[in-house]
């Protein structure tokens, strides 16, 4: 450090600004800035430490770092839900002359049905509306003097009403309206599916999502005697437009009094006219009420309908539920455990989950649930069997990320028996886990595909090879189709369990 002719020169050396003046050193300045970036640098020091201090706490409070899986439960699907506050109501009659033979003088349970079908939706939900329209090789809408008249034999002698029964008229109607297409251009829809010239209206986008907020109930009146008895096409309308997209589709069958022609019988076959005996409900013509919507909304409906005096209907709903709820830890009384006690890193309150050690990793773990209780749904799907079908998922994080553990869900052994009621079951670890660390396994239980039938009143009423007037054809096909497409695209479940095993 220097001056030079007395010029100033400023310095720097180790970081610390020295100023000269005349020769002479100001100690005080270079003091001064000394302290405060001693200062400066205790402070950086002191928030060093709690950042490293802070992000330690964050670790030990994540379970993906503290090496516990993470799994939320699933609780989506567990029951079918409430009925709709407010339902909006469509009923189609079928109007062809295969229906005009439900229409014989007296009473029927055809004639009496039909008013009833308005009635029990007025009485039954808190907010409705209800419109009516009627079908046969194009669909159109009815006002009510119209639809007063279905149980007369004017209704199926108009001169627009002809043979042939097309009931995916109506699911194409339906996606029309949706669209937001008017009624009466759809109803100009010819017999090859193509819509005539029409005039769309334009929906404000605040109504779209008011109706979706609202409950739809669509109820078919037919006796599923379909154009050349194309029941596939049917069904795969309706796995299209309804069952993939997690909309229930119910069945309700009676059988009444006939005196008629039946039409559709088969491509080649001739009409088959037919007369049932009056004091014989075995020759009674069976008609059917096929209702599209939420899976609360339909049992209500069936419910209410067998309650108004029509106890003899036959029912079914093809739906994801077969149960009230999902069968799981939180409904159990007891549960033993073997080779396990209940210390694990988790401590969760979450009912259905359940959590446990092994003792010995070279011993058999087991935990056992008995006396379940099983309440399955009214209306629900049919399946013949007394053992379930498990599917097991299994989570691991020894280092720090959940990740799937096919070794872990190959180690565990669930098996399950349903009787009366009662279901039990049986959850085996017969091999050691692969790895110190806490699992989280999450088991369904579900009827296996093949284990679903076709009720017996549907074999009843199916016409098979013969040409009978008391059965409908391809009934069974019908039902079969419609409960293996639900099947496979939603897995109906009738069990749920969640549970850690902590091996050390």
């Amino acid at each position: 450090m220097c001056i030079k002719n007395g010029i100033l020169h400023r310095l720097h050396s180790r970081g610390v600004l020295c100023v000269l003046i005349g020769g002479n050193l100001d100690y005080a300045l270079v003091q001064k800035m000394q302290e405060k970036e001693i200062r400066w640098k205790t402070t950086l020091f002191l928030f060093s430490i709690y950042l490293c201090f802070f992000l330690f706490l964050t670790s030990c409070n994540d379970p993906k770092n503290s090496g516990i899986p993470e799994m939320p439960i699933d609780t989506s699907n567990i029951t079918p839900g409430d009925i709709s506050d407010r339902l909006v109501a469509r009923i189609y009659f079928d109007s062809t002359l295969s229906m005009q033979g439900f229409v014989v003088p007296g009473s029927t349970r055809y004639t009496r049905i039909c008013p009833s079908l308005e009635r029990v939706i007025v009485s039954g939900w808190r907010d409705e509306t209800v419109s009516f329209f009627r079908f046969g090789e194009r669909v159109e809408s009815i006002d009510r003097s119209t639809y007063l008249q279905v149980g007369s034999v004017d209704f199926y002698e108009d001169e627009n009403i002809y043979r042939e029964t097309f009931i995916q008229k109506i699911i194409d109607y339906e996606d029309q309206m949706r669209a937001g297409n008017t009624s009466e251009a759809l109803a100009e829809t010819e017999v090859s599916g193509t819509p005539a010239e029409s005039t769309e209206v334009v929906t404000p986008t605040e109504e779209v999502n008011e109706s979706r907020e609202e409950g739809e109930l669509v109820v078919i009146v037919t006796d599923l005697f379909q154009d050349r008895g194309d029941i596939n096409l049917l069904v795969a309308q309706l796995k299209d437009k309804y069952i993939k997209d997690g909309i229930e589709v119910g069945l309700l069958g009676l059988r009444s009094k006939f005196d008629g022609t039946v039409y559709d019988t088969g491509i080649g076959q001739a009409p088959l006219p037919y007369r049932s005996e009056p004091n014989n409900p075995e020759t009674f013509r069976p008609f059917y009420l096929l209702v599209l919507g939420r899976h609360a909304d339909i049992a209500h409906y069936f419910d209410r309908l067998i309650e108004r005096g029509f106890p003899e209907a036959k029912t079914i709903i093809f739906s994801q539920y077969l149960v009230k709820r999902l069968v799981s830890f939180a409904d159990a009384t007891t549960i033993k455990a073997e080779n396990l006690n209940s210390r694990t890193s988790v401590h969760s309150e979450e009912p259905h989950l359940k959590e446990y050690e092994i003792v010995k990793d070279r011993k058999p773990a087991k935990i056992s649930v008995v006396k379940l209780k099983y309440e399955p749904l009214p209306h629900a799907m049919f399946f013949d069997s007394d053992t379930l079908e498990p599917s097991i998922t299994a989570k691991h994080a020894p280092m720090g990320e959940s990740i799937p553990s096919p070794d872990a869900e190959r180690c565990l052994e669930v098996t399950s028996t349903l009787l009366e009621n009662e279901l039990t079951v049986k959850f085996n670890l017969e091999r050691s886990l692969p790895r110190q660390a806490v699992y989280l396994y999450k088991v369904t239980l579900q009827p296996a595909i093949d284990t679903y039938k076709v009720p017996e009143w549907c074999s009843g009423w199916d016409m098979g090879s013969e040409r009978n007037g008391a059965k409908t054809l391809n009934l069974v096909n019908f039902v079969r189709g419609l409960t293996e497409t639900t099947v496979r695209d939603h897995l109906p479940k009738i069990a749920q369990f969640y549970f850690y095993i902590k091996k050390r």
